[in-house]
């Protein structure tokens, strides 16, 4: 029995002083990452982020009264004041206080899931008597702390897929901390902080379930993270696929033909077909389940949304415009998405990185990608799907095209739910961009380029609100 106490000593041993040299890392890099996304909460005046004013005035509205409850004027004076102090508006613009009616501010969140406004209002409900700005600033705290908690949940899924290399973990989580355009959007007062959180722990488990199998706490993880990310805002709706996707991988962990899983897609979207369109005297018609989804969460008329795909001719130069649009917002837009960072060498220089990254993936698909283990193949399949649903979703915000008028242009925002994988490619396909000598210290070139954007939006900001 004695041996048999002593690996039982040493696998404790052994586990314990892996968590203490994880928790040697947590201590410092959290900190190093919330006083960074703090610097970001107090450097931009109030409601200056994103709709800040008008998810600030949900949960607000649900502090005074619930979610169903009749506008609170006497806060919507408060919030519109408190815009005007701080230069919302131009200065001949200036919000009617004496109107029975709320004022007009932009913009209305009370279309978009209760789940976060719930959460806010709780946060914010004892500080009501408060000036609104304390309040908002007591919000922004809270996205700062959850910025910190996805960080380190990028740190963990890299060290869950590449346990030897720490120091790459540690390079990605410095990334996404250091992305000028999503460390502006998660110090703000948004629903897309908590989605943005959730659906990094979504992924993390989902990597934690590829290596290891049916875990609890990967399976917890993926389940938990993708429900809370979806019942928070819609657009965190595709991660269906990759969950789903990963679900089916651990419950079979052997290779499959690629055959294979073109007749899965194949069958599957033809069940999902049948299952949620018929066909009637007026015409292609949802089924009434879907129709209640449709009208009660999607807010998207699907069958006119399926017709207007195949209108390319007409949607092709809005998909070019949207993809400017929205990768330049991914990486170097704050705010409103009005103060560029450094502009145009910034849109110019993270366009290249990107094509430098895809360019990378091709050419390690061909030498390097097939030796990897079959789980670790797995999760850069997972992540090049991921990535690939995100920007088909982003697409599909067009749809339906108008018939007058533009379409709305949807911002790199909405593909922050996949911020995991996207960082995870990009520093991959730039890696094998070089040769296997130059391959370990080549994602620390991104690092770089990131931090002095970084420098560069702080000192954008400053500018901005401060020096013009």
């Amino acid at each position: 029995m004695k041996p048999v106490f002593s690996a039982i000593a040493l696998q404790w041993r052994h586990l314990v002083s892996h968590y203490v040299a994880e928790w040697r890392i947590i201590r410092w890099l959290a900190p190093l990452v919330l006083l960074h996304s703090l610097i970001y909460v107090f450097l931009a005046p109030p409601w200056q982020h994103y709709d800040e004013p008008g998810h600030f005035l949900y949960a607000a509205y649900i502090v005074r009264g619930g979610i169903s409850a009749p506008d609170n004027v006497a806060i919507a004076r408060e919030v519109a004041d408190s815009m005007y102090r701080h230069q919302f508006w131009p200065p001949n613009v200036r919000p009617d206080l004496l109107s029975p009616r709320p004022p007009a501010i932009p913009t209305d969140q009370r279309h978009h899931p209760p789940l976060y406004y719930i959460v806010m209002a709780s946060i914010i409900n004892p500080l009501r008597y408060l000036p609104v700005e304390m309040q908002l600033y007591a919000g922004r705290i809270v996205s700062a702390l959850l910025m910190t908690l996805t960080v380190l949940a990028i740190w963990r899924t890299v060290q869950t897929i590449v346990p030897d290399e720490p120091r790459m973990a540690l390079v990605l989580a410095a990334m996404a901390a250091l992305t000028p355009a999503f460390v502006d959007l998660m110090s703000a007062f948004n629903s897309d902080v908590l989605m943005n959180f959730a659906a990094a722990a979504a992924f993390l488990g989902m990597a934690i379930m590829l290596r290891d199998g049916w875990r609890p706490a990967g399976l917890a993880l993926a389940l938990l993270g993708a429900t809370v990310a979806i019942l928070t805002k819609r657009t965190a709706l595709p991660i269906v696929a990759p969950l789903g996707l990963a679900l089916f991988w651990v419950a079979y962990r052997r290779p499959l033909r690629w055959w294979v899983y073109v007749l899965a897609a194949s069958a599957g979207a033809g069940i999902v077909a049948v299952s949620s369109f018929t066909l009637t005297a007026e015409g292609l018609q949802t089924q009434p389940w879907l129709a209640a989804i449709e009208r009660d969460y999607l807010r998207i008329p699907l069958v006119p949304w399926l017709i207007s795909w195949a209108d390319w001719g007409r949607a092709w130069p809005w998909y070019q415009r949207t993809l400017e649009v929205a990768h330049s917002h991914f990486w170097v837009r704050l705010a409103w998405g009005h103060i560029p960072v450094w502009p145009p060498v910034g849109d110019w220089l993270f366009a290249g990185l990107s094509l430098a990254a895809i360019i990378g993936l091709c050419r390690g698909a061909f030498t390097s990608f097939a030796t990897l283990p079959l789980w670790q193949q797995r999760w850069l399949w997972l992540c090049l799907l991921a990535v690939a649903v995100a920007w088909f979703a982003l697409f599909g915000r067009l749809h339906p095209l108008l018939l007058e008028g533009q379409p709305y242009i949807p911002r790199g925002r909405y593909l922050y739910w996949a911020l995991v994988p996207t960082i995870w490619l990009v520093a991959l396909g730039w890696q094998h961009l070089w040769s296997e000598r130059w391959r370990p210290y080549t994602p620390y070139v991104l690092l770089a380029v990131l931090a002095i954007f970084d420098v560069a939006a702080l000192m954008a900001l400053v500018s901005f609100y401060y020096l013009n």
